[in-house]
């Protein structure tokens, strides 16, 4: 397992109690997880808290994007790298931090990202995702950890039950990969996103 970024483990301890308080937040299926080798996390998205609820419930330190503009602020911007988080142009395509993530995957990391690219409260279908996700589990020859994030209505509220149910991983050989493409990465972030909604039924 590779090394976890003191502060960032800090964190986990510290907040995790507060949001099992505050969001009465539970875990299944934590034997899943992957503890060597490149792996992309993901999930479906509904609130701003979600990569809290990845990042507090998996030993492994994930790596997330973050739009480009919250690193205008140098402060800010210096917490955000040594996180490791990769900044990201929204709404075009960003070869440096394809490039980037490709690079963490390919040295053994941990990808976090959300398959439907925005939040959303709508029932999930595998439609939602988009083709990226495809790109870089191909690109990087990566597994993929589905993760469902489940709460009543698809909305994060103060004190309602907020369930983060770790599926099993998905080789890289499942997705059906032959010479890459728009076709096969579009297939294959379908197929993740399905094996992320069919976990919504799975209970404590």
């Amino acid at each position: 397992m590779k090394k976890i970024n003191k502060l960032y483990r800090f964190l986990q301890i510290v907040v995790k109690p507060f949001y099992k308080l505050f969001f009465r937040m539970e875990v299944i299926g934590q034997e899943n997880e992957l503890m060597d080798g490149p792996c992309l996390i993901c999930a479906n998205h509904i609130s701003n808290h979600d990569i809290l609820f990845l990042a507090l419930n998996l030993k492994r330190q994930i790596y997330f994007f973050a739009k480009r503009e919250l690193f205008k602020f140098k402060p800010f911007a210096a917490i955000l790298r040594w996180f490791g988080t990769i900044s990201v142009s929204r709404g075009q395509v960003d070869l440096k931090a394809i490039t980037q993530t490709i690079d963490v995957l390919k040295k053994g990391g941990y990808i976090g990202i959300f398959p439907q690219g925005t939040r959303t409260h709508e029932e999930h279908k595998p439609e939602q995702a988009k083709s990226g996700v495809g790109l870089m589990a191909y690109r990087a020859k990566s597994n993929v950890l589905p993760v469902y994030i489940k709460t009543e209505k698809h909305r994060v509220r103060l004190f309602r039950k907020v369930t983060v149910i770790i599926g099993k991983p998905i080789k890289y050989e499942e997705l059906g990969f032959e010479k890459g493409g728009m076709a096969e990465y579009n297939e294959a972030a379908k197929t993740i996103f399905t094996r992320i909604c069919e976990l919504k039924g799975e209970e404590a």
